[in-house]
């Protein structure tokens, strides 16, 4: 996709933002930037980027799969600089946004470098007026199940669960303690009641002898 990035002055005030995509938000693997609030989101959370590194975002956006010198971005970035370092401060800002968004320039996953000539969006862009809340819906779904059968639509959250294993480990254990304990019982009883046998026996024994001694 090859989306012409307007003139400063159709920018918005401040943001260096571009008002020529076919869509407000742009979504590229786990992120989705606000192209008119100038605002990056990974998974639904909101990430802080600073609006220079934000604009040099929205400059891939628009080339994804394409090559974009260095120029270009300068131009992008600092359209009035007179700077004598601009490539040094173009090569910095690409590796802030490298941090931002978790990528590696030796392994990269969405900015690639190219050798002498500029850097590459390598993430497939998606443009959309309408915010994409699938990523937030699969975080709250994560958290969450719903059994089977009769159960459902009942949501259980993992606390709920948490607490449902507890108890049946607690009563499970207590029916283990409470057989245990029986079983001690059950046993000192029929040990006491083997020794009062044992002594009627011989109590029975004893006296016929004494008797006859007499």
């Amino acid at each position: 996709m090859n989306i012409q990035m307007t003139s400063t002055a159709e920018q918005e005030p401040g943001s260096g933002v571009s008002t020529a995509f076919p869509g407000r938000y742009a979504r590229f693997g786990a992120f989705q930037a606000d192209l008119e609030r100038g605002e990056l989101y990974q998974n639904g959370q909101r990430v802080k980027v600073q609006a220079k590194l934000f604009q040099a975002l929205v400059v891939l956006l628009g080339r994804a799969g394409e090559i974009v010198t260095r120029e270009e971005v300068r131009r992008q970035l600092w359209p009035d600089a007179s700077l004598v370092n601009l490539d040094a401060n173009v090569n910095t800002t690409m590796n802030k946004l490298r941090q931002v968004l978790g990528d590696s320039a030796d392994n990269p996953a969405y900015i690639e470098t190219i050798p002498r000539r500029g850097y590459s969006m390598l993430a497939g862009v998606e443009f959309s007026d309408v915010p994409n809340l699938r990523s937030i819906e699969l975080e709250s779904s994560r958290g969450s199940i719903t059994p089977p059968g009769d159960a459902r639509g009942l949501v259980w959250s993992k606390e709920q669960i948490g607490t449902l294993v507890r108890v049946i480990s607690l009563l499970f254990a207590g029916m283990l303690l409470g057989a245990l304990l029986a079983f001690i019982w059950f046993f000192t009883q029929a040990k006491t009641q083997r020794g009062a046998n044992s002594a009627k026996v011989s109590a029975s024994l004893i006296v016929p002898e004494r008797s006859q001694r007499k």
